[in-house]
């Protein structure tokens, strides 16, 4: 079985969507929107994680297992909708069973009067309703819009369309946790794939979580590490020690600097880079405007194996230009040797992704270091 990270869909599109930039930090020569071609071959599949995300297909049998732990209380509004509208329910699934792949669009315009989710037209709220269910899947994508078939005919042969088996499922969570994080308390255990399986498999209890930790390391499948001056206990998989090591290099400092979606695994719940690099850090875009303090859009910036700052970027793709309205580092990146061009190569690499051949470098902070990372642009050879 393949455990690999799951990706989040968004759709802020102020530098390259989400998922998007969480593939390209990990793949080489990675394409814009590539993550739809691989969808539409069968080998991924989007459902509830953490949030909405890419999933590898061969984790869809776990989903299956979660939707047969869904209660009332889960669907909530959308259940007592469906409830009520059993008929429209059938009929949106019979079409599709006859006409095949089809879009929210291929129904028509909005209902007169929408009791669905977020006001969605009923045959909209029907449609996710069969997918959350499971009846339906995302078959692919079109200029973001999704097209819904039936599972039978989306699912591989080679997938089981049954739950993961029970006694499965927590080992699952662990290494699907582990190999997406790299290290994970049980804290990460509990929120990396949402609050529900946790919940349902330990009653979200530290105490709980951990023990079943301890077993996996009684048989040798992880090891908790010692972390200076970090209290929470930190578990790896076993296979994957000689790889973390790595990390502890100097040679790790030889590559372009990485700039993560917010939505990056990484730094996605904020309690993990606050504890492991004291990186205090939030996403501002639904923040007030009066109230932002770095910007609508930070990105945070890695460098090797430390977080050092942010960039709040924005693509203006007709242009070509990649604006940095305003770019953050940290004391610890301006005393790395070699950061300013490690700095330039990675914003050069971001601004080739966007199709942009342009940088244009707006407020620095320290002030002092603008002089010399503009130099760092000019004479890069990343």
């Amino acid at each position: 079985m393949l455990y690999k990270q799951h990706v989040q869909i968004d759709t802020i599109s102020v530098v390259a969507r989400s998922h998007d930039l969480i593939l390209y930090n990990r793949v080489p020569k990675y394409r814009a929107d590539e993550i739809w071609e691989w969808e539409k071959k069968g080998r991924l599949f989007e459902y509830w994680s953490h949030m909405m995300c890419m999933m590898p297909i061969e984790a869809y049998p776990y989903c299956t297992w979660a939707m047969t732990k869904y209660t009332d209380k889960t669907w909530g509004s959308m259940g007592r909708w469906a409830a009520q509208n059993k008929q429209l329910i059938d009929a949106v699934y019979s079409k599709i069973k006859k006409s095949g792949p089809m879009s929210s669009a291929d129904f028509g315009g909005r209902s007169e009067k929408s009791s669905g989710w977020w006001d969605w037209k009923d045959e909209k709220t029907a449609l996710e309703w069969l997918y959350y269910r499971g009846r339906l899947m995302v078959a692919y994508r079109e200029t973001f819009q999704k097209y819904y078939d039936l599972t039978e005919r989306v699912l591989p042969a080679n997938i089981s369309a049954e739950p993961m088996a029970e006694e499965d499922v927590p080992l699952f969570v662990v290494k699907t946790t582990l190999s997406s994080l790299g290290i994970a308390s049980s804290e990460d255990v509990r929120l990396y794939l949402g609050r529900f399986p946790a919940h349902v498999l330990w009653n979200g209890r530290k105490i709980e979580i951990e023990k079943y930790l301890d077993t996996l390391q009684k048989e040798g499948t992880v090891e908790e590490l010692a972390i200076s001056g970090i209290k929470p206990r930190f578990f790896a998989l076993r296979s994957s020690i000689r790889e973390l090591k790595k990390c502890s290099s100097e040679s790790e400092y030889n590559d372009a600097v990485k700039l993560l979606s917010p939505f990056d695994n990484v730094v996605r719940e904020r309690h993990l880079p606050k504890m492991l690099w004291g990186f205090d850090y939030r996403i501002e875009a639904f923040v007030p405007p009066a109230k932002r303090i770095l910007g609508y859009y930070v990105l945070p910036i890695l460098d090797g194996s430390r977080l050092v700052g942010g960039i709040d970027a924005k693509a203006h793709r007709k242009e070509g230009i990649l604006e940095l309205k305003s770019l953050y580092l940290d004391g610890s990146a301006e005393k790395q040797e070699g950061f300013p061009d490690r700095l330039a190569g990675g914003l050069k690499s971001f601004a080739d992704f966007h199709g942009c051949d342009r940088l244009k470098l707006g407020f620095v902070r320290p002030r002092k270091a603008k002089d010399i990372i503009e130099d760092a642009l000019t004479h890069s050879k990343m």
